[in-house]
């Protein structure tokens, strides 16, 4: 993804499902809502997910400690095994290299929307919750090269909740693979 500028603020690449497909007229309000609605639902559940765990141990004690963390362990299995089972439902779109960022969103595929084109864009985040997030969009940027159609969109229309939602998330990957990097530099 390099051939774009770098985004504006944080951002993290990885490959990522993602569809997209033009919008005709305006989105209702009441969808929009809603879609807001539950992106901030998965992002706050992804992050709850993802938590790193604190000192149990000394603000509970050894055996309550050792209880809770048995308990998660159950959950996050059952969570798990949960995902897998819905994943296996799902038809995901293809995964390809993406560029995320809390105000626009960069990808690489064999074909895209055009320049100046209102679109919406789905995408699954993770694994651990496979519900697609969507995104009102504004291609920006559209070029073909001999690897396929280098698209860049602006987020439109994003609740003040969900662009907060969104930062802390970009941040959080962005600083996880840093960290990954790091960790195998070390290697």
């Amino acid at each position: 993804m390099s051939n774009y500028p770098e985004p504006d603020g944080i951002s993290f690449e990885g490959m990522l499902p993602l569809s997209w497909s033009p919008l005709a007229q305006p989105v209702p309000l009441f969808t929009l809502d809603e879609w807001m609605h539950t992106n901030v639902a998965i992002l706050r559940a992804l992050s709850t997910m993802e938590a790193v765990s604190i000192d149990k141990e000394n603000e509970l004690g050894t055996v309550a400690a050792k209880a809770i963390d048995r308990l998660e362990a159950k959950i996050d299995l059952s969570i798990n095994l949960l995902s897998r089972l819905l994943s296996q439902s799902i038809n995901f779109p293809e995964a390809v290299t993406t560029r995320l960022s809390a105000h626009e969103i960069n990808w690489l595929s064999p074909a895209g929307p055009a320049l100046g084109t209102d679109i919406v864009i789905s995408l699954y985040l993770s694994h651990k919750i496979p519900q697609q997030l969507v995104f009102p969009a504004k291609v920006t940027h559209a070029e073909m090269t001999a690897e396929g159609q280098r698209t860049r969109a602006l987020f439109i229309n994003l609740s003040i909740e969900m662009q907060d939602w969104l930062e802390r998330t970009v941040f959080r990957y962005h600083r996880r693979a840093i960290q990954f990097r790091h960790n195998t530099k070390l290697d």
